[in-house]
């Protein structure tokens, strides 16, 4: 019998704990919100221009995004445990050998690089696959919660790091990540060994099949085609609303709403999933970061809070579902390296959005045209989520390819 979801978490609280805790210090939490942090301070003290931190920084996520399939295997083969403890100490070597042994540009991008491969094991992928694990029928809550975890670190760490750039350096910056990182190798060491229902070991043939599946392609590109659309309008909304007169103040306190909106959605959308059909709040998550880009290209300014709050709300979203879809659909014998190669196409995707939407509004000469095309293509994801089954007719799907 199913066990009733005051128990799952009366059982599992810990594993959410330290899962939160885990991808908050992890690579997810520390390394993407703070690497540019020291962009100021690393120009003058080892000539690092802006280009060449693009380039790294779009190489270390090319290089967390080609190690994730092997994360996926590694969790399949040693469990989320030991993979996690790896990342955890990876990320904590590479923030030191930023703040110690970097004295060049080309050192920062090989380091950069490096930590990007090594700390992909530190990624939400161990973290997720304990969680989905240790729950069932409250896992989309238990996942939502999870990825909380990042969007803390994300509003409490860099406040914290510029300010120790600020008193002690641009290497104590990096020391500071470095600490925080080894504190994460704690939640790592504290992840279950065991499932609450053991998935079978079959070599990898359980992700083999869902691989192939018409149903894995449909969801790995609109997850793909959704981060494509609006991650790169999450990277030009200050500029965007600098552009339309906002001070900085005024700019990067309406970007602050992302944050809590991220936050607050990752819960209720890990909530809802538990109750409703996954699929159907991607394709309304989808549906409402489109309305958000069609205001702010007609109102500007004036609807920022409107367009922060939905683009939060679909990068809260995709977190999440990419996880509860992934376990539900193909099973937790299939979840380590399906979620890391959605994880990857996510992240790619996510990595080249700035990029268009930066060509689009340097041609035309400002964010209109990109915020209507990023609300076109949004259209995609949304009926790809909608050609998703609901989970009943997915299940006895799986259940007939077996027998």
């Amino acid at each position: 019998m199913t066990p009733a979801p005051v128990s799952e978490f009366g059982r599992g609280w810990t594993t959410v704990l330290a899962a939160g805790s885990g991808v908050g210090l992890g690579v997810a939490g520390l390394f993407t919100y703070n690497a540019g942090l020291f962009v100021h301070d690393l120009g003058p003290a080892i000539g690092l221009d802006r280009s060449v931190f693009g380039g790294a920084f779009f190489g270390s996520t090319l290089a967390l995004a080609v190690a994730m399939p092997l994360v996926g295997r590694a969790v399949d083969r040693f469990g989320p445990r030991v993979t996690a403890a790896f990342g955890a100490i990876s990320l904590a070597l590479g923030f030191l050998a930023l703040g110690t042994v970097v004295r060049s540009p080309a050192a920062y991008v090989v380091t950069m690089v490096l930590t990007g491969l090594l700390a992909s094991a530190s990624s939400p992928v161990p973290y997720s696959r304990a969680v989905s694990g240790a729950f069932s029928r409250s896992r989309g809550l238990a996942l939502g919660l999870t990825q909380v975890g990042i969007g803390i670190a994300a509003a409490i760490v860099p406040p914290v790091v510029s300010i120790m750039i600020g008193d002690h350096g641009w290497r104590a910056g990096f020391w500071t990540l470095a600490a925080l990182a080894a504190v994460g190798l704690l939640p790592a060491l504290t992840l279950p060994v065991r499932d609450l229902e053991p998935a079978i070991d079959d070599g990898g043939a359980a992700f083999r099949a869902a691989r192939r599946s018409t149903l894995f392609i449909i969801q790995f590109i609109a997850f793909v085609s959704m981060a494509l659309a609006f991650a790169g309008v999450l990277a030009h909304f200050v500029p965007m609303l600098r552009e339309a007169g906002l001070t900085a103040q005024q700019a990067g306190g309406l970007a602050g709403l992302i944050g809590v909106s991220v936050i607050v959605t990752r819960v209720i959308v890990g909530w809802l999933a538990d109750r409703i059909q996954p699929a159907l709040l991607g394709a309304a998550c989808c549906a409402l970061c489109a309305a958000g880009c069609l205001a702010l290209a007609s109102g500007g300014a004036g609807v920022a809070a409107v367009g922060a709050i939905a683009l939060g709300t679909a990068m809260g979203a995709e977190a999440d579902l990419v996880g509860i879809l992934t376990a539900r659909y193909f099973g937790i014998a299939a979840y380590s390296r399906a979620y890391a190669l959605q994880y990857a196409g996510f992240m790619i995707a996510a990595g080249l959005s700035p990029v268009w939407v930066g060509a689009i509004a340097d041609r035309t000469g400002g964010y209109t045209a990109a915020l209507l095309a990023c609300a076109a293509l949004l259209v995609i994801p949304i009926l790809l989520f909608l050609l998703l089954p609901g989970l009943e007719r997915a299940a006895k799907r799986g259940r007939g390819a077996q027998a």
